[in-house]
């Protein structure tokens, strides 16, 4: 019992849940705006520049896992010139600025983890 209050105040106390759109499902095809800095703390030159880049991802999600709001993931898998890329991103990341949901995808099962062994033509989602 303790240790779900402590959980509890930890969540509310770390977790800020931003106005993103969390309400996506596994087959959705999604683009993700998420930053991150190139920072090295060894150089003193590297840490006055302070250069954040911004990308954009847009793949489909081929699973979501985790029990509580610390550790959920996602993962979105895209192919750039004929090689698969997959990215795990966590949920509740600070560094994920906006969701955007392009297509919602109408799919059986919970992984999708079979579309690694199709090629580009050959993975079709139901809309």
């Amino acid at each position: 019992m303790k240790l779900n209050k402590i959980i509890n105040y930890l969540e509310k106390k770390y977790i800020k849940v931003n106005n993103i759109n969390y309400n996506f499902n596994v087959g959705d095809n999604i683009s993700v705006y998420y930053s991150y800095s190139n920072i090295k703390e060894e150089n003193d030159k590297l840490k006055k520049r302070n250069k954040v880049k911004n990308q954009i991802l847009t793949g489909y999600v081929i699973s979501k896992k985790g029990n509580n709001k610390f550790n959920k993931t996602f993962i979105i898998r895209k192919i750039i010139n004929n090689i698969g890329v997959e990215i795990t991103f966590f949920l509740y990341s600070p560094y994920i600025k906006d969701i955007k949901i392009n297509k919602r995808g109408k799919v059986k099962k919970a992984k999708l983890y079979y579309i690694r062994k199709l090629f580009n033509k050959k993975i079709k989602i139901k809309k």
